[in-house]
């Protein structure tokens, strides 16, 4: 009769006494003693590692695998050891080693099946920590410090675990920037940077201490650092001295006209500043006796007056192009000080620093020009802030009447003029016309240019490859020039010269290198700058396969996040000229936890000589020469700029594809003025008009992909197209008041964006777009359609289904105006 085991249920021989899988006494053989030591007995065939060593016994095995670690995974990996296992006939260790061989980690999946085998050689992990506790003696607000944290395996087997900034945001761990928490995995001994990061230290009288929490499988230890960062003195006047903000209200209170300056001016906020604290009072300071009310109010010493604000609501009218202003009073019945600030939520009304009058505060509410919206009546939030953060709400009514007045673009100064010489197309940088920045560059137009659609599945993905056959001239028409150190790039054209600059090549980006462009990449709350720091080059410049273009990835290690930036130089989809530069950036999470990621790039656009190019944008009346949001539902397939206003002699037509297949959609862009500063982050607040001040214009183009959370190894793809077009051909009885141009997916049965530009339209006047047979109009368009705007140019958009692949013609038609354009419909895409 057959026994079971009582420690681990399996079944033995009747004549049994010892369980023949872990050894255990059996039921009823006491006597007997025991246990028998499983691991010491001998196999009945040895297994041999590669090196000719010789395990007898589960010790002997267990230890060998202990001691060649990277032969012992291999041999798991391979199957080896769970053939053996089977052949001895313990069918539950070939289980544990084929799952094992199967563990994600191959170092755990060698651990869990020592921890399996019946074996006890092989001690468990045990962990040791050193330091335990570390003073590291005077620290200043601001100043960085690293040192080591050694962690060390006093036992066997594997050690793997986390160790973690327990509620202390001015320790980190790894690599710069740091993270809160890393994980770690070791045989016998590892080191884990411990980072101070000196802009979260906070100044106070007593030492400063943290804590970091080491957990493992080998036991968990608690490690104490800690600090001295006394604060810095307030150094000037009445207030000289003070080393706690109590102490500054104490000396202000007594002083109170002779410390009233110290707040105005700002004083006491960089004070806090320079301490690590986080000043209390929100908004703009207030004046006089106002600021130091406003600072006990927020310390919560006084409590503020009521205040009231004397409308409750605000309309506004004027002519499109007008400027107008209004003043909000906000008062209070108390005898005390009033001061108080205000927001909008919209871009056309904007809001001047307050006055502040004893109990009354005048705030400035101005609309610098009045939106083209004829006949609309636009509505805004203004967010009123008072004293003790006492918040407001007013709307805010704007009716528009009147006509628009496209005043002409200023001119921008150029950048001093290096000495003059003919520039060549430097070596190692990508041959890509990549009119980046130049997607202002929509000069007021109409015609615009055939720069058709991008449909790039991606560099790599089958679509027609790079489709070099059948480019009409293989020279390229764009130079790409990189910044070293950043990456960055700008564009230049290869056969133009620059309007002003005769001895260089007209420039497609307001920099030759790019320097005023930047890509912010967002991680878990956090904004870093492509190629700057934290964060570091894994390869830079490198050439792409085909040799029309350059790759560069960039990681940052704390968050695990690298992005690869690759610029290329492929042919215009309708003009088979290399004239367009793709690019794209490839995320990938590279942690083992999600993370939150999005990317934006800024364009510092430029197209010639001109810094402020209106854009042509399909399906928006008129020209765009101010500011304007579109969200994911209103990006168009493209945007256009022309340099002159002459459909005859449009000059340098730009195109910017913002719908490439394959890729993820652009979720928002922001049109409107250069922010005076290239290391901008996220966003670009506050945004202005691109005409704001109106004597120059300066324009900028911004896309979004979105801030969404990616799985541990994700990877996303995201690109736009940015290139040269030439405008559509004008067919008989052409006068140089219509031409077209269309952009998005040209493959059969796709979808694309075809536009009219018309020069100085009629009332209600109409534009007849003839399709090529086997094409059609997308659901809800129509062959005639009314020009949207007026003015001197406007325009008419359709949305086409292509057909079958070849050449084909568009024609359009508009009281006796005629232009016609050509499309080259493929069955895949040329990228």
């Amino acid at each position: 009769m057959s026994q079971t085991c009582g420690k681990c249920t399996r079944v033995n021989p009747p004549e049994a006494s010892y369980c023949f899988y872990d050894g255990a006494v059996l039921a009823g053989h006491a006597r007997d003693g025991g246990p028998v030591p499983v691991g010491s007995r001998p196999f009945t065939v040895p297994f041999v590692f590669p090196d000719g060593r010789q395990c007898r016994s589960f010790d002997e095995l267990a230890l060998a695998c202990q001691q060649d670690w990277p032969a012992a995974r291999d041999l798991l990996e391979e199957g080896f050891l769970e053939t053996f296992l089977d052949g001895l006939g313990r069918a539950d260790l070939a289980r544990a080693a084929r799952e094992s061989a199967h563990f994600p980690d191959r170092d755990r999946g060698l651990d869990r099946l020592l921890d399996t085998l019946p074996s006890g050689v092989v001690e468990p992990p045990r962990l040791r920590v050193d330091p335990l506790d570390l003073h590291l003696g005077l620290l200043q607000v601001g100043e960085d410090r690293r040192f080591d944290l050694q962690l060390e395996n006093q036992g066997m087997r594997l050690l793997y675990g986390s160790a973690a900034c327990d509620d202390c945001d001015w320790l980190a761990l790894g690599d710069a920037p740091g993270a809160p928490e890393k994980l770690f995995q070791f045989g016998q001994e590892t080191v884990i940077p411990v980072l101070v990061k000196g802009k979260r230290l906070r100044a106070s009288t007593r030492p400063l201490e943290g804590r970091l929490l080491v957990e493992s499988n080998g036991g968990t230890v608690s490690v104490v650092i800690r600090a001295e960062v006394p604060p810095k003195p307030f150094a000037d006047g009445v207030l000289a001295g003070a080393v706690t903000p109590r102490q500054v209200a104490e000396k202000a209170k007594a002083a109170p006209k002779a410390a009233a300056v110290f707040f105005e001016k700002g004083a006491v906020a960089a004070w806090y500043e320079e301490n690590g604290w986080t000043y209390p009072v929100r908004g703009p300071a207030a004046s006089g006796l106002g600021a130091v009310q406003q600072f006990f109010e927020a310390l919560g010493l006084t409590p503020p007056p009521k205040v009231e604000v004397g409308e409750k609501a605000v309309t506004l009218s004027g002519a499109v192009g007008a400027s107008l202003r209004h003043e909000l009073a906000v008062r209070s019945e108390e005898k005390r000080p009033v001061y108080a600030h205000a927001t909008s939520d919209q871009p056309w009304l904007e809001v001047g620093r307050a006055r502040l009058g004893g109990r009354v505060a005048t705030i400035p509410l101005i609309v610098p020009r009045v939106p083209d919206r004829e006949g609309e009546t636009l509505t805004a939030r203004l967010t009123v802030r008072s004293n003790g953060n006492q918040r407001f709400v007013v709307p805010v009514t704007l009716v528009v009447g009147g006509s628009l007045d496209f005043a002409p673009a200023p001119k921008k100064t150029l950048p001093p003029v290096p000495p003059p010489e003919m520039p060549t197309a430097p070596s190692g940088i990508a041959y890509v016309r990549l009119l980046l920045h130049a997607l202002p560059v929509l000069a007021l137009l109409l015609a615009l240019a055939a720069v058709a659609a991008y449909d790039l599945a991606s560099p790599k993905a089958g679509g027609g490859g790079r489709a070099g056959d059948d480019l009409l001239d293989p020279e390229p028409r764009l130079v790409i020039d990189f910044d070293h150190d950043t990456q960055r790039f700008g564009l230049r054209m290869l056969r133009e010269r620059d309007p002003k600059l005769p001895d260089k090549y007209k420039r497609l980006t307001y920099e030759e290198k790019g320097t005023t462009n930047n890509t912010c990449v967002k991680i878990d709350g956090f904004e870093y700058l492509l190629g700057e720091r934290p964060g570091r080059w894994i390869r830079r410049e490198v050439p792409t396969g085909d040799g029309r273009g350059y790759e560069s990835s960039f990681r940052w290690s704390g968050e695990d996040v690298e992005v690869t930036q690759t610029v290329l130089l492929v042919p215009g989809q309708q003009t088979r000229l290399l004239d367009t530069c793709l690019v794209v950036y490839t995320v990938e999470n590279r942690s083992r936890a999600p993370r939150k990621v999005g990317l934006r790039i800024m364009i510092d656009t430029f197209i010639g000589a001109n810094d402020g190019v209106p854009f042509v944008v399909p399906g928006q009346p008129g020209l765009l020469n101010t500011l304007r949001r579109f969200g994911a539902k209103e990006i168009p397939d493209y945007v256009q700029a022309l340099e002159h206003d002459d459909l005859n002699d449009p000059g340098t037509v730009a195109h910017l594809g913002l719908k490439v297949p394959g890729y993820e959609d652009v979720q928002k862009m922001l049109i409107c003025r250069w922010p005076d500063n290239s290391r901008i982050k996220w966003e670009i607040e506050p945004f202005k008009a691109m005409n704001d001040p109106p004597d120059t214009k300066d324009s900028c183009v911004t896309l979004y992909w979105a801030y969404e959370a990616m799985n541990p190894g994700e990877k996303r793809r995201l690109a736009f197209t940015y290139g040269l077009n030439t405008i559509s051909t004008v067919g008989e009885g052409g006068d140089g008041r219509l031409a077209l141009t269309a952009g998005g997916d040209f493959r059969p049965g796709r979808e694309f964006t075809v536009t009219a530009y018309v020069k100085r339209p009629d009332p209600d006047q109409a534009v007849r777009l003839r399709l090529p047979d086997g094409f059609g109009f997308a659901e809800g368009q129509e062959a005639d359609e009314k020009v949207k705007g007026g003015g001197d140019y406007s325009q008419v958009s359709w949305r086409v289904r292509a057909g079958a692949a070849g050449n084909h013609t568009l024609e359009a038609e508009s009281k006796g105006s005629r232009a016609s354009y050509r499309v080259q419909v493929r069955e895949r895409s040329i990228y």
